[in-house]
């Protein structure tokens, strides 16, 4: 009888993200050459050229490749005769030419300087490399794995972090305790303190409603995805603000999203693209056109925008979204999807239609303003009309608005939104002149918000494009995102538009001391003015990053020596110290190390006391 044994499958709802690093694969605490630099290990041996340099590049014998080791990012020092002093360059790539193993580098160098007559030498400034050497026996990439072991130490022994923390869902009661006998001597209504403190931004401050949560933190959309998922197609597309779009398609890619089976499991996959999850293999989706921040060289994916819940407390098969920029700051996301069995909630909407395409300028027929018309009903038709287009309307509180009138025995029978205008209300009574001037309606919908100074938009026929600005009758600085070209875009023109849910709307409140809410970063403590719980028990839902925002020279003397201990310790290294170097031996020097960092880690531990 055979007997087949098969692993479990990967959790398919594990609900809110655990508590972890914003980047778990940094290695901030220390590095590798640190490391290195403690132990003494110095360079490596400096081989001669196999061939004369070129202006980017140098080139070495495949036996010195493989006995010394190169890699990619590791700097290497150039130098001769007619150059003794050098030049250090970067590795940027490695191949195999006839003339040797060929190391590239971005810098520019004269290579009249560094010819095989002149005895060129190539020498690796990374004492630590992942190439293919073998005098040290251990690679970076070994060093980098055991920095990041012990920065998890580091941080479980002190229950503090000198790197970005992300907790994505902390659930805490609402205390309105009073530390003054009266209130008056206060100025707001209750506080919740945070499990962290060093707080350095709250990402989402959710209030439950007792039958929702209120969000009043970050701008947030919600995708609702229909009971048969697997009639889905086409994509969902971001925005972070600046007209940048990143497109996250239905597919079984690891940066795709898949819907082949229920609605919760599709949520959470969407779910798991947004936040790049490491335990299902998912990759980052960047942005178009590619962007950096400050301080970084990699491009900015969806995963440092944006932060995604599936289905926990929201609904079965419901993905809360949320901006990663702080409060109002998030309503310029936007986001549209190509397949209109998706529903959007929690957003505002605006509407407007295409006119005509210069260039990379979309026009419309209608102003991007706030509170366009978007649905109406009551049509009462009048007496004596004529069928017209673009017909002016009069009433209601806005202005702008046109509409085509189809008429049947000089009454008016219907009429379509020809510009839906701006700042109308829901139950603003439009009166149709001509005629008897006794056609009206009575608007029912309007747009929530006005479009994004820059983001992304949906045509009526599936197609996307992104845009860097706009004017009162047109967007510019379009392209297209999902399509291929400009041209394609016609009809209605719609966008959803991150939003905040702050005490009068984001025009009136915010975070701040007199605001609706504001946060003590230090202590990790939020006060609430304006906006509050109508709860006690778990009444507030948090997600935010702590850490400390300066690495101090005492954690990462720490976490070097930790590192060296470990390295120490699991062999034999001799052949990793140089010998004749160590006036302690290995046991003295790793119990000295220990010593330490005990009594250095000691006075940063931090002891959390619940009352």
């Amino acid at each position: 009888m055979k007997v087949e044994l098969y692993e479990m499958p990967q959790v398919f709802s594990p609900g809110e993200p655990e508590t972890r690093p914003l980047d778990p694969t940094a290695t901030t605490y220390t590095t590798a050459q640190k490391v290195a630099d403690l132990l003494e290990i110095g360079p490596q041996e400096a081989v001669l050229m196999s061939a004369n340099a070129e202006a980017n590049a140098v080139f070495v014998t495949g036996s010195d490749f493989r006995n010394i080791g190169f890699s990619d990012t590791d700097k290497i020092l150039i130098y001769s005769d007619a150059d003794p002093m050098g030049k250090e360059c970067t590795i940027t790539g490695i191949t195999s030419t006839a003339g040797g193993v060929k190391l590239t580098f971005s810098e520019t160098i004269n290579p009249g300087l560094y010819e095989v007559a002149d005895n060129g030498y190539v020498q690796n400034q990374s004492s630590f490399t992942d190439g293919f050497g073998k005098k040290h026996g251990v690679t970076k990439s070994k060093v980098d794995a055991i920095i990041l072991r012990m920065q998890d130490k580091i941080d479980n022994l002190t229950h503090n972090a000198w790197r970005p923390y992300l907790v994505s869902a902390e659930y805490i009661n609402f205390d309105t305790y009073k530390p003054y006998r009266r209130r008056y001597y206060t100025d707001y209504v209750g506080t919740t303190p945070l499990l962290f403190r060093n707080v350095q931004q709250i990402l989402r401050l959710e209030l439950w409603q007792g039958d929702d949560y209120r969000e009043i933190g970050s701008a947030e959309a919600r995708l609702i995805l229909p009971d048969n998922v697997r009639d889905l197609s086409g994509s969902i597309v971001l925005s972070p603000g600046n007209g940048s779009a990143a497109t996250l398609t239905m597919n079984t890619g690891t940066g795709q999203w898949r819907a082949d089976f229920d609605k919760a499991t599709s949520a959470q996959n969407l779910a798991d693209l947004i936040n790049k999850e490491n335990r299902v293999n998912k990759t980052a989706v960047e942005f178009s056109p590619a962007f950096t921040l400050e301080g970084s060289t990699a491009n900015v994916a969806v995963h440092n925008e944006f932060l995604a819940t599936a289905n926990a407390d929201y609904g079965t098969g419901q993905v809360k979204i949320t901006s990663m920029r702080d409060t109002v700051g998030g309503e310029s996301c936007t986001l549209v999807c190509t397949d209109n069995k998706i529903d959007i909630g929690q957003t505002s909407s605006s509407q407007a239609t295409f006119s005509s395409l210069d260039g990379t300028t979309i026009n419309v027929t209608s102003t991007l303003g706030t509170s366009s018309v978007v649905g109406f009903s009551n049509l009462s038709g009048g007496t004596g009309y004529s069928a017209a287009n673009n017909v002016s309307v009069s009433g209601g509180g806005g202005s702008g608005l046109t509409v085509d009138t189809t008429v049947s025995a000089g009454v008016i029978s219907s009429i379509v939104i020809n510009s839906p205008g701006e700042n109308y209300v829901v139950g603003d009574t439009i009166t149709i002149p001509g005629g008897s001037g006794t056609a009206t309606f009575t608007v029912t919908s309007v747009s929530d918000g006005s479009w994004a100074d820059a983001g992304v938009a949906l045509a009526a026929n599936g197609k996307v494009f992104s845009y860097t600005g706009k004017t009162p009758t047109s967007f510019t600085g379009c392209t297209i995102v999902v399509g291929s070209h400009l041209n394609e875009i016609s009809g209605k023109i719609t966008q959803h538009q991150f939003q905040i849910d702050l005490q009068g709307g984001s025009s009136s409140g915010d975070k701040g001391r007199l605001r609706d809410w504001w946060l003590d970063h230090e202590m990790g403590i939020i006060y609430f003015n304006n906006s509050y719980p109508f709860f006690e028990w778990n009444a507030v839902k948090v997600a935010y990053i702590y850490g400390e925002r300066y690495l101090e020279q005492a954690i990462e003397d720490a976490c070097t020596k930790l590192v060296a201990i470990d390295l120490l310790m699991s062999d034999d290294r001799s052949v990793l110290i140089p010998e004749g170097s160590q006036n302690v031996d290995l046991a003295s020097k790793i119990q000295l190390y220990n010593m330490d960092v005990e009594k250095t880690l000691a006075r940063y531990k931090e002891v959390v006391i619940f009352g």
